[in-house]
């Protein structure tokens, strides 16, 4: 399974909105936010429209990505783009 895979809820897992979504977008993508209730309680469903990803966080998951520094996520970035590879090898672009 990979990670992405692992990142998606399951497709019967029932989830009501609250609320408004919330869009933020920049030059290089767009996400749209929303609170949801599910079976298992409140989330936060994160999805990119235009790649049609989705993941659903729950209050652990968003506390440890608020613990995060700006060094880690570049590297998770750089890992999802592919570029930790080349840099391994001593290829920085």
């Amino acid at each position: 399974m990979t990670d992405e895979q692992a990142a998606r809820p399951p497709e019967d897992e029932t989830v009501q909105p609250v609320g408004e979504p919330i869009g933020i977008a920049n030059e290089f993508t767009g996400v749209r936010i929303q609170k949801v209730r599910t079976r298992n309680g409140e989330r936060l469903e994160v999805t990119t429209p235009k790649h049609g990803h989705r993941v659903l966080l729950d209050a652990m998951q968003l506390e440890i990505i608020s613990t995060l520094t700006p060094e880690a996520f570049t590297e998770l970035i750089a890992r999802r783009l592919g570029s930790h590879v080349e840099e391994e090898r001593g290829e920085a672009r």
